[in-house]
């Protein structure tokens, strides 16, 4: 696969998880994530003082304190930065006409695409488009 074939990949699978978190914000806006916890009850708290229920033992959940932190903490608004940071990444390794990486200053001939465009790949390996000839 080259590196165009990864970068339109990952550019559509950023798209993806911007809609995805677009519709949340859309859901609770002005919502900043927290958790609230007490021996009866855990939920998603907003600052606002909205609440989200939802019995994480009904997953089974063995610790719903700590899977509600872990979601808590990956909110819509921090998945929307990080995203806008690996786009940058993306923008920043183009391969130059020769097949090389412009950013990288890989030569022509190395793997393509770079080890970097790689990289930004590994967190989706488990999506059917995935190719592993990607992997670093």
């Amino acid at each position: 696969m080259t590196a165009a074939t990864l970068e339109r990949f990952l550019r559509a699978r950023y798209e993806e998880e911007e809609r995805v978190a677009r519709d949340a914000i859309a859901g609770a806006p002005g919502a900043v994530w927290g958790v609230m916890a007490d021996d009866i009850e855990q939920v998603l708290t907003s600052q606002d003082r909205g609440t989200t229920h939802t019995p994480m033992v009904q997953f089974g959940a063995p610790d719903p304190v700590r899977l509600l932190t872990h979601v808590a903490r990956h909110d819509p608004a921090r998945v929307l930065r990080e995203l806008e940071a690996k786009q940058v990444l993306l923008a920043e390794h183009r391969t130059r006409n020769d097949g090389g990486c412009r950013t990288c200053r890989e030569e022509a001939g190395l793997p393509s695409p770079c080890t970097t465009l790689r990289l930004l790949a590994v967190p989706f390996a488990d999506h059917p488009g995935y190719d592993d000839s990607w992997r670093p």
